[in-house]
């Protein structure tokens, strides 16, 4: 007997060009579509993310490097044959714990010692940043829509705070940060600044961000959470804590951990 096609979240049939990409560590079938790049592939996330509620699939650009693709795919097929499952937030340290955990000493931290410096500075400047940064298109500003025709998966996923753990994803696990750790500090900023995961590559993760912060001392406070998580953003990114926080009045947020 033939198996059936298969079908969406709730009996539905694929809509053209969508089909089976992998299996979650929970076990259940994640798709995936193309897209051309750019804006067209930024509104079609916003039409598969305003579905969500109804479809149960999130969506991520996983960008347009078929290598990229390969490697997500083998290692998620892999662990996702024992159908591990991922922790729950009453299972995972909360984040304010997780980053005082990763800053270790502050004082023994060049880059958290410019903090007091440079925040004078961003006081002074940020009505002008905010105003550049929200005139920037977020098409602009999502790398992983860069490429000219890209991959778009729809994860079976509560909300984007659970994808890189239902992925198993590795892009952090060098600072020895896994499924458990993404899930509480995704969640603690989707609820705090209404941080939406919108992409995933190999090393690379981003948001787009609902509600950034207010003020310089509050896009501080969360440029020491980005540094915690991420240690690497002063190589790839900035040069300085406060040009890190300069960055987060705006809607876009890039994690880089290569």
């Amino acid at each position: 007997m033939n198996d059936p096609a298969p079908r969406l979240p709730g009996g539905a049939n694929l809509p053209p060009g969508i089909e089976p990409w992998c299996r979650t560590l929970r076990g259940e079938q994640a798709w995936r579509l193309s897209s051309p790049g750019g804006e067209v592939a930024l509104e079609t996330w916003r039409a598969l993310r305003q579905r969500h509620p109804r479809t149960g699939l999130w969506p991520v650009v996983l960008g347009g490097d078929p290598a990229t693709i390969d490697q997500l795919t083998w290692r998620v097929d892999i662990l996702a044959e024992d159908k591990p499952g991922i922790p729950v937030l009453d299972e995972v340290p909360p984040a304010p714990e997780l980053f005082v955990t990763w800053m270790g000493d502050p004082a023994e931290d060049d880059y958290l010692n410019d903090v007091p410096r440079h925040l004078a500075k961003l006081e002074a400047d940020q009505d002008a940043i905010r105003t550049r940064l929200a005139a920037r298109p977020d098409a602009d500003a999502v790398r992983a829509v860069a490429p000219p025709t890209v991959q778009i998966a729809l994860v079976p996923a509560a909300a984007g705070w659970e994808v890189p753990a239902l992925l198993a994803w590795a892009g952090a696990e060098r600072d020895d940060i896994g499924g458990g750790e993404h899930l509480s500090v995704l969640y603690f900023w989707h609820e705090a600044y209404g941080a939406d995961l919108v992409s995933l590559g190999l090393d690379t993760l981003e948001c787009l961000v609902d509600r950034p912060p207010e003020d310089a001392r509050g896009a501080f406070e969360l440029a020491v959470q980005h540094y915690a998580y991420c240690p690497a953003l002063m190589d790839n990114l900035v040069p300085a804590m406060g040009a890190l926080a300069a960055t987060l009045f705006g809607r876009h947020w890039l994690f880089d951990w290569h």
